[in-house]
């Protein structure tokens, strides 16, 4: 059981780095625009077709689902 803590850990931990770290790209992308760079303006893009192909329906169930688990998960602690 203590192997699947830390393996638990650490792939929450790689998910927060992951995140960080397109929610700085995103950062880089609206301070400097369309001049980002190709890598950061393509990124840019997928993200809008993402959201334009999954609606806004699915994006807000995402969101609360999100929410919920944040929630409960600090509500454990």
């Amino acid at each position: 059981m203590e192997k699947f803590e830390l393996l638990r850990r650490a792939l929450w931990f790689l998910v927060e780095i992951f995140s960080l770290g397109l929610v700085l790209l995103i950062f880089v992308y609206f301070l400097l625009g369309q001049s980002a760079g190709e890598f950061i303006v393509g990124l840019i893009g997928n993200i809008g077709v993402f959201a334009k192909a999954t609606g806004e329906n699915a994006i807000i169930a995402i969101l609360i689902i999100i929410s919920l688990v944040l929630y409960l998960n600090n509500k454990q602690r």
